[in-house]
């Protein structure tokens, strides 16, 4: 029974959190689309309440509720029904459903605060994304990658081998193909390009210590015993300003938004009176470890 009333709980704690924020958000809007979509018992679904609600979800959703509204209306109509049920079962007037709804309301109207006082009061021009990414180059870069083949054999006394035929002028190509055990052989051992942090740690260092068209001498990894070439390396490069505008933009707004938050806590705590007893605190942590 207990878990039974904490799965209620957790339910309505949803519903009650996403309908008081589609209220908050949506405004009034209310003067077309009356016609009744839906009956169900003695609630009323207009059409634009049902436009209303799609148009209140993220908006990476409404197309595609808008292709299945059906299952969208079939949704409404069983959270609707299930409603009904818990408030004929006065599930409403429960004091713990109570305390949820009431935790719920005031992160709700925390949310709203924090959406009229910062987000709706930041705006980030151009010329400051602009400047951020003049003087944060490096913060916008691509990383360096490098293009390797490699043979890999099993044993160390394979890998000195497949070294000595290459010392004597054999394809490294050619080797691969014919020695190498990982399914890379088949293109002559090439792995591609990758950026720093995607293979072996022991593999990648031997590749940074090397010049292009360079062969390693024997490098161990868990996977065996690798000889390698370095094919190709490209250096870092900072990234058109266009693939990046978003980023800068939204780490720019979250910089100032923070800053905001600090601000606008810095103001209530000076201004509201505030007294914690640190004793009882004290207390109350020892109490709990025991």
């Amino acid at each position: 029974m207990h878990n039974k009333n904490k799965i209620i709980i957790s339910c309505i704690f949803t519903a009650v959190s996403v309908s008081l924020l589609a209220l908050l958000t949506s405004g009034c809007g209310r003067s077309r689309g009356k016609e009744t979509l839906a009956l169900i018992g003695n609630t009323k679904i207009t059409v634009s309440d049902f436009d209303e609600r799609i148009s209140n979800l993220p908006e990476r959703y409404q197309a595609v509720v808008k292709k299945r509204k059906n299952e969208f209306l079939q949704k409404i109509i069983n959270d609707t029904v299930l409603y009904q049920e818990a408030v004929r079962e006065g599930l409403h007037k429960d004091k713990d459903v109570q305390k949820v709804i009431e935790e719920a309301k005031k992160k709700i109207l925390i949310a709203r605060l924090l959406k009229d006082r910062l987000d709706d009061s930041i705006e980030i021009t151009d010329e400051e994304i602009i400047a951020d990414y003049s003087q944060n180059r490096e913060r916008y870069m691509t990383p360096e990658i490098m293009r390797v083949s490699h043979i890999l054999v099993p044993t160390r006394e394979e890998a000195e081998n497949v070294l000595k035929q290459l010392d004597k002028g054999k394809s490294f190509e050619d080797m691969a193909k014919a020695k190498s055990v990982d399914p890379t052989a088949q293109r002559g051992g090439d792995i591609g390009y990758f950026p720093k942090g995607q293979l072996m740690p022991e593999f990648e260092a031997a590749c940074t210590q090397l010049q292009i068209d360079q062969v390693s001498g024997v490098v161990e990894t868990k996977l065996g015993y690798h000889i390698i070439k370095l094919t190709d390396r490209r250096p870092p490069v900072q990234r058109p300003l266009n693939e990046v505008k978003e980023k800068i933009k939204s780490r720019l707004h979250n910089i100032e938004r923070q800053k905001l938050f600090n601000d606008l806590l810095k103001n209530l705590h000076e201004k509201t009176k505030i007294k914690v007893n640190e004793e009882v605190l004290k207390a109350g942590g020892e109490d709990e470890n025991k």
